[in-house]
């Protein structure tokens, strides 16, 4: 078989994937969240508690870091790499940065209470789901390819309101402390690549990946917006 017969062959394998792998459910115009108090939940997969590294340049999974480490060659000790990660990714952090998101865009656009517990009988729930995280370089720089799904749920009636699936590729921007509003900020240097990520120490590369997960979240905000507004077409 020739290489455009199995491309061929592949494409509606490839399509079928990628419908079937995101979700998108929009039922704004059945459920009134407006004034409503909703309660924020955060999720993470089990799936997030291992690294692979490889620094061939020629490896890439779905574990919770594949980092390709192109141009460096053997300088640089794979271990190194791992532990470096390893110490610097909380995955707890980078969903909280993602729920910031929907809880922006839920105040925002549904002037929303958002509660902490149940006691405060909320009338919905909004779920951020950190499904996958990866760390990749190419040519252009490092990017975080964060995998979220967000779902909100009526708590009356256990219905889904809003689910969306959101499978972001986040380019890492170098990161600078502000002393004068006492945190990391994204630097005009833009995407770090693979040296860089090296030199960086673990609070950098902790406070460059936040902020990428942050992003994350304004990208889910944003299609909650869409979907906000779509719901006056009906």
């Amino acid at each position: 078989m020739n290489k455009k017969s199995i491309i061929k062959n592949i494409i509606p394998f490839i399509f079928i994937f990628l419908f079937f792998g995101c979700t998108h459910i929009n039922e704004f115009a059945r459920f009134n969240l407006t004034g409503k108090n909703i309660m924020m939940k955060q999720y993470v997969s089990p799936d997030l508690a291992r690294v692979n590294v490889d620094i061939n340049g020629s490896y890439y999974d779905d574990n919770f870091i594949s980092i390709i480490l192109a141009g460096i060659g053997g300088s640089i000790a794979e271990s190194s790499v791992r532990e470096k990660v390893m110490n610097a990714v909380n995955a707890d952090s980078l969903v909280y940065q993602i729920s910031l998101g929907i809880e922006d865009g839920l105040e925002t656009y549904f002037s929303a209470n958002i509660v902490e517990t149940l006691e405060e009988n909320p009338q919905f729930i909004a779920e951020t789901r950190f499904e996958r995280f990866r760390i990749a370089s190419n040519t252009s720089g490092i990017y975080a390819m964060i995998d979220t799904r967000v779902l909100i749920t009526d708590r009356h009636s256990a219905k889904t309101v809003w689910e969306n699936t959101e499978c972001a590729s986040i380019p890492i921007g170098d990161v600078i402390y502000d002393f004068t509003c006492n945190r990391y900020v994204r630097t005009a240097k833009g995407v770090i690549n693979a040296v860089r990520l090296m030199q960086m120490s673990e609070e950098e590369i902790r406070a460059a990946v936040n902020i990428a997960a942050g992003e994350a979240g304004k990208r889910q905000c944003d299609m909650l917006r869409e979907d906000i507004a779509n719901k006056y077409d009906y």
